[in-house]
Parts: C-alpha cells; sequence; structure tokens
C-alpha cells in the first residue's frame, strides 16, 4: 500500500481546517463529511499528524471504527472465516450495552461506523436498534450484507427507519446455481426479493437512504455473466455496482485453481506461492495504515489491530473491561503498535494478508453509478454527507 503524500495530507488538512471537510475512505468507497465543529477538526488534524508521524503509538481514536455486531453467518462462504469453518472464537452476537457504550465512547472522534467485519451483522437481533442508536450520535453508518434478512417487508422498512447511510448487498450470480457455487447455503431468490424491498419501503418512505450497492465478487465460475451486471442491477433499480476481486486464499484454504477468474484486471494476485511472492513482500516498502486509520471492535469486545487479526490472537485490550482510550494507551499497545510500525512481519495476520501480493491496493477493481441523480443529491443533501468514487475505474451509467 503507498504512503500518503505530503502535498494529499497537506490538501486533505486545508480542506479540513478551513472548509469542515473530510474524506473517509473504506472497501474503496469514499464518503466525505462536510459541516464539522472546530473540536472535531482539530481532533482529526492532531490524528492525522501522529499518523503521519507513524511513531510506534495509537494515534488515539481514528475518524473510521468497525464494529463487528456478530461473528455468527447463515452462509458458507468458501474462503470467509466465518464461513470455512476457519474462525476460532466463539459464536457471539455484541450486546446492545456493550455497543452503547463504545458509540458513547466514539462519537465524539469518530465519523464513519462500519457495522460489519466476521459474519453477517444482521443477525444480532439489535442490528437496526444499534444503527438508529449510532445515527442519533451523528455518526455515518455504512454496513454489508448478504441479503437474507429483508424478505418481509417489516424487516426492510425497520432498516430504512433505522436510518443506515450505506448498505452493500453480495450478489455473486445472476441465478441460484451460479450464486450458491460460492455462497452455500444461499438462496439467491431471497437476496433479489430482499433488496426490492429495500427499494420499495425506501421509496415508500421518502428516503435517499441508504445508498445501496449491488456488490459483485469476480470468480472463475460466474465471469461469464459479467456483461449482464449492470443492466440486471439497474433494472433492480439499485444505486451503485461495485466489482470486486476475491479472496481465494487464507490459511489453511488455497481455492486459485477453482476460484481465480481467467479475466486478468480481475486476479487479486500476481503469484499465490513460491519464491516470487516471497521476494516481492520482502522488498515491498513496510507499510499499511489499517491499525491507525481503522479501529477494529470484534463483537465480543476485543479490539485489534486489524479484522484479518479474526481470531483476536493479539488483542490489545476488551471494551468490557476498559475504555477505549485506556486501551490504546496501555503499554501493550504501545509494544504492538511499535512491533507494527517498525516489523511488520512480526505478526502472522500480516504474513498472510491477502492484499499483501496483488495487483491492485484495493479489492474494488470497478465502481458503477447507476442513480446519478441520487448520487449528486447526496452531495449537498441535509445531512451534509455524499458518498463518491474512488476506485480503480468509475463512471455514472
Amino acid at each position: 500500500m503507498k504512503k500518503p503524500s505530503v502535498t494529499f495530507a497537506l490538501n486533505t488538512s486545508l480542506q479540513l481546517l478551513f472548509r469542515g471537510q473530510y474524506p473517509m475512505t473504506f472497501d474503496n468507497l469514499r464518503f466525505l463529511r462536510s459541516g464539522l465543529p472546530m473540536k472535531k477538526r482539530l481532533d482529526l488534524l492532531a490524528h492525522g499528524v501522529r499518523f503521519m508521524m507513524r511513531s510506534g503509538v495509537a494515534a488515539g481514536i481514528p475518524p473510521i471504527v468497525q464494529l463487528e455486531p456478530s461473528n455468527v453467518c447463515n452462509l458458507g462462504c468458501l474462503t470467509c472465516p466465518t464461513g470455512a469453518g476457519l474462525m476460532k472464537r466463539a459464536p457471539f452476537a455484541m450486546p446492545f450495552y456493550t455497543y452503547r457504550n463504545v458509540i458513547d465512547q466514539i462519537k465524539d472522534h469518530a465519523l464513519l461506523l462500519v457495522f460489519w467485519s466476521w459474519g453477517e451483522p444482521f443477525m444480532n437481533k439489535d442490528a437496526c436498534r444499534m444503527i438508529r442508536y449510532a445515527k442519533d450520535c451523528g455518526l455515518f453508518v455504512h454496513s454489508s450484507t448478504n441479503g437474507h434478512f429483508f424478505t418481509v417487508k417489516e424487516q426492510a422498512r425497520a432498516l430504512i427507519d433505522s436510518g443506515l447511510d450505506s448498505l452493500i448487498v453480495a450478489v455473486d450470480g445472476l441465478d441460484q446455481q451460479t450464486y450458491e457455487k460460492y455462497r452455500k447455503r444461499g438462496n439467491f431468490k431471497h437476496v433479489i426479493k430482499s433488496i426490492e424491498n429495500l427499494i420499495s419501503e425506501r421509496s415508500k418512505a421518502g428516503a435517499r437512504h441508504p445508498l445501496l450497492t449491488f456488490r459483485f465478487i469476480v470468480m472463475k465460475h460466474n465471469e461469464h455473466q459479467l456483461e449482464g451486471v449492470r443492466d440486471f442491477a439497474k433494472d433492480l433499480g439499485v444505486d451503485v455496482v461495485t466489482f470486486r476481486s476475491a479472496v481465494i486464499r487464507r490459511k489453511g484454504v488455497d481455492l486459485e485453481n477453482s476460484l481465480a477468474p481467467k479475466t486478468p484486471r480481475f486476479r487479486r494476485f500476481i503469484n499465490n506461492s513460491g519464491p516470487l511472492a516471497v521476494s516481492m513482500i520482502k522488498a515491498e516498502k513496510n507499510y499499511c495504515h489499517r491499525p491507525y486509520a481503522n479501529l477494529t471492535i470484534l463483537s465480543n469486545g476485543d479490539i485489534v489491530l486489524c479484522e484479518n487479526d479474526f481470531d483476536a490472537t493479539l488483542p490489545l485490550g476488551n471494551v468490557a473491561k476498559k475504555s477505549i482510550l485506556e486501551i490504546l494507551s496501555s503499554d501493550q499497545s504501545r509494544q504492538l503498535y511499535k512491533e507494527f510500525c517498525f516489523d511488520l512481519n512480526s505478526f502472522s495476520f500480516c504474513r498472510e494478508c491477502e492484499l499483501r501480493d496483488t495487483k491492485h491496493t484495493t479489492a474494488n477493481v470497478q465502481t458503477i453509478f447507476l442513480n446519478s441523480e441520487l448520487h449528486d443529491n447526496n452531495k449537498n443533501n441535509s445531512r451534509k454527507l455524499s458518498l463518491y468514487s474512488m476506485d480503480i475505474e468509475g463512471e455514472t451509467a
């Protein structure tokens, strides 16, 4: 991953200080927050300085917080730690009181709440209530789902009423046969019904949000459907289509032969094994922003350096036992941040990271905006929030 340039940092700082605008990027979708109070502007500037210095200590509560509502899932996706049975953590849904405690601590610092990690977030029975609480605290909330939980209109309306800003729905096929090859136990018709209900209930409510993204992970068995995805998604009425490269290997799982697409631009890895990959990793400058730019909190309350530490092998602390700032300023956290800063290879989840040996610095290869009116209006709506693309390729249909 490339280090941000001094020019980029300076421009971002000036935009923040004088205009009160701050861009946040997650999963290569960029969210712009405007109208920030001066206190939060100064807090973000201080965080940015500490981040750029990379002193080996946590830079306080970052603008992006990723929280895992549940590490349980109804599907069995082939390379997901949860779906593939790689995760050793006990199944757990974060209680609302723990969640509320977290939000109360981050609301004066964070701007974007990423409401998922491992597992299906909407398997937490309090998911919509959780989103509503975060919205009432002034956070922008972005989530992702496999789309099986809104087949009933009342469920869809509850999500619309929660105030969720952005939702990704994963649909990796245009029919059941293709879809279920990766998303085991999934029901294609249920996913499409959920999308239709969300669009219908959003319209009935006269709401602009959530912005709905149709996510298509490109793999060998579905790349023949690429040309039809845009029209299929547009007919459904979603706002955005994203094409994503697939994770084809994790520790204990290597599905290159069965999953990697033939289309070069959608292949994530340059080389998956052997001396070439090792030499490329060693030669690459040691730089990763995730532990500094994102705070990751798992469903059991553990704070970890990165979501790829899905079993919390190196927890910084637990939010049920200490405050977030106490955890980030502890000797244990300082030591782990220092090790990460100066020797990234000391962590197994870094050595095995799927982004260490890739052609792209992002998993998203292409983004297409299908609803240009919503995209344009969203830049200047009353909540002063907008979403726009920073992907390798982006266009408006």
